[in-house]
């Protein structure tokens, strides 16, 4: 009786890797550039293991030799830059919810807007840094006719001398036996 497959096409030793198809790398970055996370799409029954499409993102930086088609890890690469694109539009979106319910504001609401609002701008701030990390700027503030020297010197120093910091032991005092036959 045959197994029936997981997932799709399969290729390698024994059938156990999958087989890289330009269709299955179209809808990846497809998907990617809607901003749906990688793991996700990777749960689909037809779809490769998220594992095996990171290592295909690695690996695959030559263009297609038979389509003529940009690598599989250029198109993924700006595949995700969309997908972050996206999700800081869903920042603003978020801002600017409707957080009413019922006539009423709904502080519910708010916080599960605020928490998902701060989630996707951390986020973007570790994966896009350039565009949507905090800017930190070193300045350095002197006398334009006296430039900033460092020097760096190395200085003699006199040994100290080692003293010694342990407690001297106190001299045990001896008992003096007295032979047994001889009166006290």
């Amino acid at each position: 009786m045959a197994m029936p497959q997981r997932r799709g096409g399969r290729g390698g030793r024994n059938g156990s890797e999958p087989v890289y198809s330009e269709d299955l790398a179209e809808e990846i970055c497809d998907r990617l550039a809607e901003g749906e996370p990688l793991a996700e799409i990777c749960r689909d029954p037809h779809m490769p293991p998220e594992k095996t499409v990171r290592m295909w993102a690695r690996q695959r930086t030559e263009p297609d030799a038979r389509t003529g088609t940009d690598p599989f890890a250029s198109r993924y690469t700006r595949a995700r830059s969309i997908g972050y694109e996206r999700l800081a539009d869903e920042v603003l979106s978020l801002g600017d919810a409707s957080i009413v319910h019922n006539g009423e504001p709904n502080n519910a609401l708010v916080q599960y807007h605020r928490l998902m609002s701060e989630n996707r701008k951390w986020l973007l701030s570790k994966m896009l840094p350039k565009q949507f990390g905090d800017k930190v700027t070193q300045e350095l503030v002197g006398d334009a006719d006296r430039p900033l020297v460092t020097r760096i010197e190395l200085v003699p120093v006199d040994p100290r001398p080692i003293v010694d910091v342990t407690p001297a032991k106190k001299p045990r005092k001896q008992r003096i036996r007295k032979p047994s036959g001889s009166p006290a």
